[in-house]
């Protein structure tokens, strides 16, 4: 028995050596295997009924430090992060170049300072001239460059960012696969340090794209979860998804919602933000942080560069190049036109169920207010038709007997009981005023630059013109109340403008000359002649020879009397003769750059506004409200639901049966109108359909007019119409109201801070209002409202036909002969061109943009502190890259020389397992002999 036991025991060991023998050589021929742990062999004495029975192998396990493990992990996030800005940096720091390369964009920009002085000495010469120009547009182009090249950057990054998500993805179903297997295989006890070797491997390589924590199961699974805690792999991987852009343009940013989120298995919340490490962090910052401020430095210096050199030669003559045609670069919204009517007696008056006609009030007068003359006052010559009215009601006129009074107007006050009211039209009247004293010399010049005529703006404002012309004369889009004689500085509105300067034009003589917004809403003048020059001159006062400036225009853009801009230079603010130009609308409006704890110091309020008029109702901004609160304000009462754009003549539906039109909103039926058979016109259905918190307008769109509805409440808006039959078609196909969203608000990061930019959809130009109080200061004041300088440098260009004759360049300005009493242009004067050399070569205060804080800054040293900021970025990344390799390499030294492979020990452990097996094989042969001897023995 004791024989048996012994073979029994010396067996154990002959296995367990083998067993431990087949471990080192798993080690040895994977000495070179990525990822592959040393395995360990534990062996341990077997016991039966409390005596020793041999050995056997306890478990196999992986030689781990899990601690460096979760250093390693943490370590190759980061270094992952750093090798993905390494790819990038080296190229923006290439694009950018040092302050001294000639092809620098701060050399660049001095270059063009050196053109404009050399300009100065020698404004006669035509290639000097010509240079000039050049020089110009060579900025601009390279703007427009290196714009391209930083917007394929960030489209790279996007692409690579989809790229990495699948990695991340593949990796998480490795995990997920290998979890499955090794919980199997724990169950069985089949073994599975193989398989969690390629886990950790998985998960070091998922380290590398993003940044992950983990714990283990008692059933051997492992939990992975990004650092801000969203589940990864649990009982099944969580796969992102996230589709790249085909385009990107300046002004798109994953904030402002242009860019995809990064979803969780099919959710809607964006895990981007949540992101803190790895090559995906990386790569988001490239495309939504890095990129993106450099860009903002770079738009910021070309939008300061156009204003600036714009403001300077807007001031200029190009003598003796006659200047006879300007088209100005500012966009202005749909002038809404009111036409003074002493008696009409065919308008109608639509609000809610109410419609009112002449049978209730007999005649309507229509004048300007006495108080605010681009308000409106109808007085009712009997009754009381307006007394259920009251300030804020919004109602539609049609009929009337002057088609310019239709259209849709809001009560400003009432009176007399409810026989007269004060209104304002909803398509905007915007308006202009001169600050104090100032005036604008408009004088036109002879080939030998002498003064032929002259006169200043305030003072034909101020002149009654209206006789000299009829309704079918006054010019698109005014009527003869624009020619008619205004007040002294007083607040003029664009159209009034455009008609008095035509006029007065006209009365000198110039009978062809014409004065008004073209289609696009931009001022055009000409004189009507090609022999002389017209020239504008900003004075101080009226009186002739008054000391030039640039006269400060104060700009009503929705025609409630406050100011909702200030801009300086008559001809600089309707852009009559810019230098550059912009291709860009002012369809985007941003705020200077501030701080995430913004709130607001007062209630405040906001108007917005385009070319079609107000969007939304007024809105209120409470005390306290943060940028996202504002941007969730905008957003929510932005929103409108309109019809399509009809001609005039389609403005009116003959319907061959009854209509209910139902207005709903998410909480139910908010107004509905019901229109018998007939002619209805679409301000009676926008009349109808205001009521309760639904307010109806026709708007003018381009040529065209649009129902528009929106909600005093903020709610989304759905439009349903049964019946109403036509000839051909009915009311809801001709209508065709859909949900509109004409302008989004979002909060943008740049720099140290945030920005409020607001969007209009369209790329038209967006106006904003608000409520000045009694300091002079509204929302747009507090927050820096301006239009934005995105896109500017992508877009800049010398002005097309200064390209194509640099001698229309302005060089001189508008001067005063005391001697002569006279104004005069000559070739000989330079002071545009030192102006603009001014414009570009002295420090002028600028804002905080991109990377870049505000401060005193020349352009060219504006784009010495970005080559300079890309510098000091570029070499940073560069060195925390060296540094965090040394310290991974370190970390894997020390991770192999733990859990790695060393020949040496297994060499050592062989030899070691080799002579115990040789050991036991001794024994075994011994008892073997010592069971033959009493087998003999005993037979």
């Amino acid at each position: 028995m004791a024989l048996t036991l012994g073979l029994n025991t010396a067996l154990s060991g002959l296995l367990t050596n083998q067993r431990a023998l087949d471990t080192v050589a798993q080690n040895v021929t994977n000495v070179n295997t990525k990822g592959y742990v040393r395995k360990v062999m534990n062996q341990e004495s077997r016991v039966l009924n409390g005596f020793g029975a041999g050995v056997q192998v306890g478990s196999v396990t992986r030689q781990i430090n899990e601690g460096l493990l979760k250093d390693i992990r943490k370590q190759t996030a980061e270094l992952g992060k750093l090798q993905v800005e390494s790819s990038y940096y080296p190229r923006i720091d290439d694009l950018f170049g040092n302050v001294a390369d000639n092809s620098s964009i701060s050399h660049k920009l001095n270059d063009l300072y050196e053109a404009f002085e050399l300009l100065g000495t020698q404004v006669d010469k035509p290639s000097i001239q010509w240079s000039s120009v050049q020089t110009g547009q060579d900025v601009a182009d390279l703007f427009d460059r290196m714009t391209d090249q930083l917007q394929s950057l960030r489209l790279e990054a996007d692409r690579e960012i989809e790229t990495t998500v699948q990695l991340i993805n593949d990796k998480l179903s490795d995990i997920h696969d290998l979890n499955q297997k090794i919980v199997k295989n724990s169950a069985v006890a089949t073994g599975t340090t193989d398989l969690e070797d390629k886990r950790d491997q998985a998960l070091t390589d998922l380290a590398q794209y993003i940044d992950v924590q983990y714990y283990h199961r008692q059933d051997g699974s492992m939990i992975v979860y990004t650092n801000s805690g969203e589940m990864l792999v649990d009982n099944q991987d969580q796969p992102l998804s996230y589709t790249a852009n085909t385009r990107i343009d300046t002004w798109m940013t994953a904030a402002g919602g242009q860019f995809n989120k990064i979803s969780v298995d099919g959710g809607t919340d964006d895990l981007a933000p949540l992101v803190k490490g790895g090559k995906l962090r990386a790569l988001l910052d490239m495309r939504d942080k890095t990129v993106t401020d450099l860009q903002a430095s770079l738009d910021e210096a070309a939008q300061t560069m156009l204003e600036e050199v714009n403001k300077a030669h807007n001031r200029g003559t190009s003598y003796p190049n006659p200047s006879y045609r300007y088209e100005g670069s500012r966009t202005f919204a749909k002038q809404g036109q009111v036409v003074p009517n002493a008696a009409d007696t065919a308008a109608r008056f639509m609000f809610g169920s109410t419609t009112v006609t002449s049978a209730g009030y007999t005649s309507l007068s229509i004048a300007a207010s006495g108080t605010n003359p681009w308000q409106t006052t109808m007085t009712a010559s009997a009754g009381t038709p307006f007394s259920t009215m009251s300030a804020g009601t919004t109602f539609s006129v049609d009929s009337a007997e002057d088609s310019s009074n239709n259209g849709t107007y809001r009560v400003v006050s009432v009176g007399g009981g409810g026989a007269n009211i004060t209104v304002e039209k909803v398509n905007p009247r915007q308006t202009i005023q001169l600050s104090g004293t100032e005036d604008v010399v408009i004088a036109v010049f002879g080939s030998d630059g002498k003064e032929a005529q002259q006169t200043t703006l305030n003072t034909i404002m101020q002149t009654n013109y209206s006789g000299s012309y009829t309704a079918a004369t006054v010019g698109t889009g005014r009527s003869l109340s624009d020619f008619q004689a205004k007040g002294d500085h007083d607040q003029w509105s664009v159209n009034e403008v455009s008609a008095h300067v035509e006029a007065w034009l006209s009365a000198q003589g110039y009978s062809t000359a014409s004065v008004n917004l073209n289609s696009e809403g931009k001022m055009v003048i000409d004189l009507g002649v090609t022999n002389k020059s017209l020239a504008f001159r900003d004075q101080t006062a009226t009186a002739d020879g008054s000391a030039a400036t640039d006269a400060t225009i104060s700009f009503d853009v929705d025609g409630d009397g406050a100011v909702d801009q200030t801009v300086k230079g008559f001809a600089n603010f309707f852009g009559l003769n810019d230098f550059f130009s912009n291709s860009n609308q002012n369809s985007i409006q941003d705020s200077n750059i501030l701080p995430s704890t913004f709130k607001t110091s007062t209630t405040r309020d906001l108007k917005i506004l385009d070319g079609t008029g107000q969007l939304g109702p007024n809105m209120s901004i409470p005390a306290g409200s943060s940028l996202e609160d504002i941007a969730d304000i905008i957003n929510s009462y932005g929103r409108t639901t309109e019809s399509a754009p009809l001609s005039l003549a389609q403005t009116t539906f003959t319907l061959t049966s009854a209509a209910t039109i139902s207005v709903t909103n998410t909480s139910g039926q908010v107004s509905t109108a019901t229109v018998g058979p007939g002619a209805v016109t679409m301000e009676e259905i926008a009349g109808k359909l205001t009521s309760g918190t639904v307010v109806g307008s026709v708007i003018q769109d381009g040529d065209g007019y649009r129902l528009r509805l929106h909600s005093t409440a903020g709610a989304e808006l759905t439009v349903s119409i049964t019946g109403g039959a036509m000839a051909s078609g009915s009311l809801e196909a001709s209508l065709g109201m859909n949900k509109v969203e004409r302008v989004s608000a979002s909060v943008i990061p740049e720099g140290s801070g945030y920005r409020l930019r607001v969007v209009q959809a369209e790329n038209k130009e967006v106006f904003l209002s608000s409520t000045l109080d009694i300091s002079n200061n509204n929302l747009l004041t507090e927050l820096e409202m301006k239009p934005a300088a995105t896109r500017t440098a992508g877009t800049i260009s010398v002005r097309a036909d200064l390209m194509s004759g640099p001698e229309k360049m302005g060089r001189g300005a508008v001067q005063w002969n005391a001697d002569l009493n006279g104004y005069y242009i000559s070739e000989g004067d330079n002071s545009t061109a030192l102006a603009m050399a001014d414009a570009m070569g002295n420090k002028r205060a600028m804002q905080s943009a991109g990377g870049l804080y505000a401060g005193n800054y020349s352009l060219s040293e504006y784009g010495a502190a970005t080559i300079s900021l890309v510098t000091r970025d570029a070499e940073h990344s560069s060195k925390q890259l060296e540094y965090q390799t040394a310290l991974s390499q370190s970390l894997d030294f020390q991770n192999t020389s733990f859990s790695g492979v060393n020949l040496d020990e297994e060499v050592s452990a062989m030899i070691d397992f080799q002579q115990a097996y040789s050991a036991t094989a001794k024994v075994i042969t011994v008892l073997q002999e010592m069971l033959e001897t009493l087998t003999a023995m005993i037979n």
